[in-house]
C-alpha cells in the first residue's frame, strides 16, 4: 500500500473501533469516576442539595473491593518458561533464551507493568502494554527488546473482531497519542496540522483532531501472502521449490508478517516498516467479558456495585441530614419567662453561653427542652443493605476483606476467601494469558533482534546473573559449530503462578527443619541445604562452611565451587597416578615371576638331557647298545618282506 492507502484505512479502521466499542468506554470512565469519588451523586441533585445546605456526603468504599483483587494479582508471581517446541530447539539454548527474558523483564520493570495493566483491567475492563525493539544507548549499534506500560487505557483501539481476551487474534491495532499544536510541529515541521472543521475530506478526520491538540496513531496491521513450501528428504521445509530440487511434497502457505506506521489524520508520519514480531506487538489483559449477540459487554470489578455505593451515599447523608443538622430541639417556656431576654433566648442553639437568664413565672415551671430528634431504624436498615449489596455485587464479603464475619473456624474462614477469590479470579487468569501472549512476542523477536554474535547477560531462576555468548562459531573435531544458536529451532512458552522463589526459600527451610526434628540422624548430611534457605545475612557463608564439612562423597561436582572443584581434580589426578605407580610395580613383578619362571624350566629340560645323556652312557658301557641295534635293525626287515609278498586287490566294480 501507498501513504495515501494507508491513511484511509487507518481513518476507516480506527472509526470502526470507536463506534463498535463506545458505550464501554463509557462505562469505563464511569468506573475510573466512581474509583476516586466522583460522580456518585447527579449533578442535579447534588447542585439541589448544596443550594439547601443539605448534607451530600460521599463514602467511597468501591476501592476496598478494587485493592481485594489487586492484592491477589501481587501475589500472583507469574514465571516464564521456555520449552524446545521441535528438533531444531535445544535444552541448552531454551535455558539461555528463558533467563535472557527474565533480564528483559527484569530491566524493563516488567512487575510493575503486568500489576499496572491487571489493575487497571480491575478498575476500568481494560489495561494494555507493549512489547518492542529498541538501541541499548544513545551509541549503541545493537538492539534489545524492551516491555513498555501503556499508562492510558483509552490510547488502545484493537480490532472489534479479536475475541481472545490478550487480542492476540486481533488483524490490526492503534497506539495514540494526543499532542498540542506547538509540541507536533516540532516534532513534526513537515507535516500537515490536521483541522477537521476545516478539511474538505473529513470522512472520520474528528477522531484526530481536537480543539487545541493532534492526535497522532501507531497503526500496526497484519499483512499475509500465499506462497508455495516444499518439504524436502531430510526434513527441511523451504519456500518456493523448484524442479532441480529434491522435494518430497508441496503445498501452498499462507505466511504473515506485522507492519507499523505512524500516522495522523492526513498522512503517514513515519514507516511503513516491518515488525520484528510475528504477532501485533500490543497485549490487552480484559476484564470480563460477556458476548450478546454482535456485541461484547465489559465489566469492572465494581461496575455493578455503582448503585449500592450511591444508595448508601444517600442513606448517610439522610442519617447525617436528621440526626445532627436538622434544628436542635427547642425550648418550652413562657412569654414572661424570656421577656427582656429574647437576645440570649434566640441565640441559645447557636452559642455556647454559660448560662439563659429567665424571668420565674408561676403558672410554669423551670424552661426545658423538648423531645430531641430519634434516628429511624429503616435509614439504618437500608444503610447496612446497601453495603451488603455492594459484597454481593462484587462477590467479595468481609472475610475476604479482612474483617469479621460470621465465620468462626479456620477452615469456614478460608473457604469464604476462596469465594471471594474464584469469584474475581477472571482477572488473575487474564493477566496469565496476557503474560503468557507476551512471552511469545519477546520469543519470536529474540531471533532478528539478538541475531549477531554478541554476550547477553541472562537471570536464573534464583536471580543470580551471568553472560553467555550467543551465535558464536566453535571449532571441534566435528568441524565448525554454531554455539547457542538463538535462530535455530522453534521454542514454546509457558507461564507457572505461584510463590516467587524467596518464598519457596522460607518454605522449604521450615519443611527441612521440621523433618529434622522427625529424623535428626540426617541433620548433619543437610544442614548445608537448611541455611543456604534461611534468609539469615551471611547465610550462603554459613552453609559454604557447613558444605566443607560434609563426609567425602556427599557433594555433586555441580554443587562444588570452583576451587573445589580443582582440588577435586587434583585429588583424583594424584590418585589416578598413584593407581599408575601401582600398575607399573604390579607389572614389572609379573614379568619377573615369568622370567624366573621361564628360567627354572629351560633349568629342568637341562637337567633332563643329562640324566638321558647319563643314562645312555651307561647302557653303552654294559653292552646293551649293540643288542637293542640288532633287535630294532631285525624288526625292520621283517616288516619289509611281510610287505613284499603281500597280494594286491584289484578295483572293485
Amino acid at each position: 500500500m501507498n501513504d495515501g492507502e494507508i491513511v484511509k484505512q487507518a481513518r476507516d479502521r480506527i472509526a470502526e473501533a470507536i463506534d463498535a466499542d463506545r458505550e464501554n468506554r463509557e462505562h469505563a470512565l464511569d468506573d475510573l469516576q466512581h474509583l476516586v469519588g466522583e460522580g456518585q451523586w447527579p449533578e442535579n441533585v447534588r447542585a439541589e442539595r448544596e443550594a439547601s445546605n443539605r448534607p451530600c456526603l460521599t463514602i467511597n468504599r468501591l476501592p476496598q473491593f478494587l485493592r481485594q483483587v489487586t492484592g491477589d494479582i501481587r501475589r500472583l508471581n507469574p514465571a516464564i518458561d521456555i520449552l524446545p517446541g521441535d528438533d531444531g530447539a535445544s535444552d541448552d539454548a531454551a535455558e539461555i533464551i528463558e533467563g535472557l527474558v527474565r533480564q528483559i523483564e527484569y530491566k524493563s520493570g516488567a512487575t510493575n507493568t503486568y500489576e499496572g495493566a491487571a489493575e487497571s483491567a480491575a478498575a476500568c475492563g481494560m489495561g494494555f502494554w507493549r512489547v518492542r525493539a529498541d538501541w541499548e544507548d544513545d551509541y549503541s549499534f545493537t538492539q534489545e527488546v524492551r516491555i513498555e506500560r501503556i499508562s492510558n487505557p483509552f490510547s488502545v483501539y484493537f480490532d472489534p473482531a479479536a475475541r481472545a481476551p490478550t487480542r492476540e487474534d486481533a488483524n490490526w491495532c492503534f497506539v495514540t497519542q494526543s499532542m498540542t499544536r506547538e509540541a507536533f510541529v516540532e516534532a513534526y515541521p513537515d507535516a500537515i496540522v490536521v483541522d477537521a472543521g476545516h478539511d474538505a475530506e473529513n470522512d472520520g478526520l474528528h477522531h484526530w483532531h481536537g480543539s487545541d491538540s493532534v492526535v497522532v496513531g501507531e497503526y500496526f496491521w497484519i499483512e499475509t501472502q500465499e506462497t508455495e513450501i516444499g518439504l524436502m528428504a531430510d526434513g527441511t521445509v523451504i519456500e518456493k521449490p523448484n524442479a532441480a530440487m529434491n522435494v518430497v511434497r508441496k503445498r501452498k502457505a499462507t505466511t504473515r508478517k506485522v507492519m507499523w506506521a505512524k500516522v495522523s489524520g492526513k498522512e503517514v508520519l513515519e514507516g511503513p516498516q516491518e515488525v520484528a514480531s510475528k504477532f501485533i506487538p500490543v497485549v490487552a489483559v480484559m476484564g470480563e467479558e460477556l458476548p450478546v449477540d454482535d456485541k461484547v459487554y465489559r465489566s469492572s470489578v465494581i461496575r455493578h456495585a455503582k448503585d449500592p455505593q450511591r444508595l448508601y451515599n444517600y442513606w448517610r447523608s439522610a442519617q447525617t441530614e436528621l440526626v445532627a443538622l436538622q434544628p436542635k430541639a427547642p425550648f418550652l417556656v413562657t412569654p414572661k419567662q424570656i421577656q427582656g431576654f429574647e437576645t440570649f433566648w434566640g441565640q441559645a442553639n447557636n452559642s455556647n453561653r454559660a448560662y439563659l437568664p429567665y424571668n420565674p413565672d408561676d403558672k410554669a415551671g423551670m424552661p426545658s427542652r423538648s423531645m430531641p430528634p430519634v434516628s429511624s431504624q429503616g435509614m439504618t436498615q437500608e444503610v447496612m443493605t446497601a453495603a451488603e449489596d455492594m459484597k454481593a455485587t462484587t462477590g467479595i464479603y468481609d472475610s475476604g476483606l479482612g474483617q469479621r464475619s460470621n465465620e468462626n473456624s479456620g477452615v469456614a474462614i478460608r473457604q469464604r476467601q476462596m469465594e471471594s477469590d474464584i469469584s474475581t479470579s477472571i482477572y488473575t487468569d487474564n493477566l496469565s494469558r496476557a503474560i503468557e501472549h507476551s512471552g511469545r512476542i519477546i520469543v519470536s523477536m529474540i531471533p532478528r533482534v539478538y541475531d549477531t554474535n554478541r554476550l547477553i547477560r541472562v537471570v536464573a531462576k534464583d536471580g543470580t546473573q551471568r553472560q553467555e555468548e550467543i551465535n558464536g562459531l566453535q571449532i571441534t573435531q566435528d568441524g565448525v559449530q554454531m554455539v547457542n544458536d538463538l535462530r535455530a529451532g522453534k521454542y514454546d512458552v509457558r507461564v507457572n503462578v505461584g510463590p516467587n522463589y524467596t518464598t519457596k526459600r522460607q518454605e522449604s527451610a521450615a519443611s527441612m527443619m521440621d523433618f529434622i526434628r522427625s529424623m535428626p540422624s540426617a541433620g548433619p548430611m543437610i544442614m548445608d541445604l537448611v541455611a543456604k534457605n534461611m534468609d539469615w545475612p551471611g547465610a550462603d557463608q554459613i552453609a559454604d562452611r557447613l558444605k566443607k564439612a560434609l563426609p567425602p562423597g556427599m557433594t555433586a561436582p555441580e554443587d562444588m565451587t570452583p576451587e573445589e572443584q580443582q582440588a577435586m581434580q587434583a585429588a583424583m589426578q594424584q590418585q589416578q597416578q598413584q593407581q599408575q605407580v601401582q600398575q607399573a610395580a604390579l607389572q614389572i613383578q609379573m614379568q619377573k615371576a615369568a622370567a624366573e619362571a621361564k628360567e627354572a624350566d629351560a633349568d629342568a629340560q637341562k637337567a633332563q638331557t643329562e640324566a638321558a645323556q647319563a643314562a645312555l652312557e651307561l647302557a653303552m658301557q654294559n653292552g646293551q647298545m649293540n643288542a637293542a641295534i640288532d633287535q630294532a635293525v631285525n624288526a625292520a626287515v621283517a616288516r619289509a618282506l611281510q610287505g613284499a609278498f603281500q597280494p594286491r586287490m584289484g578295483p572293485n566294480f
